[in-house]
């Protein structure tokens, strides 16, 4: 009881320190600003970081194009700030200065997030009340301070599966990351017009990666999967005995400069996959190629627009069903929202303008037992959307298959821990509509 009292005590004090601190320099640094406008360039000669109790320095100072050195400039504030925040460690992030004599001293002020969450799990397979698969989970979003995550989850039900990952984005100073998970399901089949049936799956994954910078990276992995569905009824694998085991392998490359990732507004992001599935091992043996490139821009004011184009292709042997492409699933059309259209190549594209009512603002509550919880972002942006996509397989034309194509408009709520909430209304190119509750960006 001795140590929780003086390690509340020492918590405290840091909380003092933090927002004095914090105070002072938001008294400094506009005046600080406008005395640099007339003077000459000032070079920064200290990084200080305020407020992470838990997060590693480290951690912090890889995503800031500011060096100890650099000229400072206010676009590079605001990006630096940005990037901090995409971390979704912190629920407020702020970059601040002080002159002394012709430097800076840059401050970094942070209000760290709760990291440790148990969850439930539910949901509605085919989004069918009576399809219901439920469990809960536990992840924990910054383990040792480093910006590693832990995940683990089950579920029971319709769908039933146990889960487990780990990620950690900086392996050593060469900046490597390593992902790595495991997985047990027993889940029915993605094609409700085939009946249901039971698909046993069982996988491991370890992925290795390494960051070039701040926006580039190159990743790959290796999986081994095994599939156990019934075949003589479904022919749900490509073995004769109903069971598909097999190696695959991916390689996959990304240059990301978006401003937030949660929701963007700004920046790009581009990303090219290829995978291997079969390696020898058993009758599996395709390839896919994949790609995504998705644009924000400012187009007047806070008012932007945003774009999308992405694609996976097949290539080489027959496909098992487990592995068909689909839209209805991760990928939905809105307007088309609960359609689900299968096949072995899949296209797409969105437009999206994004326009904000409620700029994202701060909501501070004094006094909370649970301080993580006291500095809440939210806001709330107009979207007006257009999607379109479609699949076919190897056998047929490209043209032998239809667009489902959708659009409208709603309100999406930036909510606290980056939990995006989309409420939408849209109508499809047969003229029907539907309302779509989503959570997460569009793209």
């Amino acid at each position: 009881m001795m140590k929780r009292i003086i390690g509340f005590g020492r918590m405290f004090k840091r909380r003092i320190a933090f927002a004095t601190i914090a105070c002072l320099v938001g008294v400094l640094a506009p005046g600080a600003w406008s005395q640099q406008q007339s003077q000459s360039p000032l070079v920064v000669a200290e990084i200080r970081i305020l407020g992470n109790n838990q997060t590693k320095d480290g951690t912090i100072l890889r995503e800031m194009s500011i060096q100890v050195g650099d000229t400072l400039s206010e676009r590079a504030i605001g990006h630096d700030r940005q990037r901090i925040y995409d971390l979704q460690l912190f629920n407020r992030v702020d970059l601040q200065f002080t002159i002394e004599r012709d430097s800076a001293i840059v401050y970094v002020i942070v209000h760290e997030r709760w990291y440790v969450f148990p969850f439930p799990v539910i949901g509605f397979k085919y989004r069918d009340p009576d399809n219901l698969y439920y469990g809960a989970g536990i992840m924990h979003q910054n383990f040792r301070g480093r910006n590693e995550k832990i995940f683990a989850a089950f579920a029971v039900g319709f769908d039933r599966w146990i889960e487990a990952s780990y990620f950690n984005p900086r392996l050593n100073s060469d900046d490597l990351f390593l992902r790595t998970s495991l997985q047990s399901a027993k889940l029915q089949n993605l094609r409700p017009e085939m009946g249901f049936y039971d698909q046993q799956r069982y996988g491991v994954s370890l992925l290795l990666g390494k960051r070039f910078g701040l926006y580039q990276t190159f990743s790959g992995w290796i999986n081994y999967d095994v599939w156990i569905v019934p075949f003589d009824r479904y022919r749900g694998t490509l073995s004769s005995s109903g069971r598909d085991a097999f190696l695959s392998f991916g390689l996959s490359y990304s240059y990301d400069t978006r401003d937030l990732r949660e929701y963007a507004t700004g920046g790009s992001a581009y990303s090219v996959t290829a995978i291997k599935a079969g390696l020898g091992t058993s009758e599996v043996d395709h390839m896919r190629l994949g790609f995504s490139a998705r644009t924000f821009r400012k187009i007047t004011g806070d008012v932007s627009i945003g774009g999308r184009v992405f694609g996976t292709f097949t290539a080489g042997g027959p496909l098992p069903p487990y592995s068909y492409l689909y839209f209805g699933y991760d990928e939905r059309i809105r307007g088309y929202f609960t359609r689900i259209v299968e096949g072995e190549h899949a296209i797409g594209t969105n437009v999206e303008f994004r326009i904000p009512i409620l700029t994202p603002r701060y909501l501070t509550i004094p006094g909370l037992v649970v301080p993580q919880f006291s500095v809440l972002r939210y806001g709330i942006y107009a979207g007006i959307f257009a999607d379109a996509g479609k699949t076919w397989y190897r056998s047929e034309s490209f043209s032998s298959r239809r667009w489902y194509a959708g659009a409208g408009g709603g309100l999406h709520f930036l909510l606290p821990y980056s939990l995006i909430l989309r409420t939408e209304y849209a109508w499809n190119d047969r003229g029907s509509g539907e309302f779509v509750l989503d959570i997460g960006a569009a793209f």
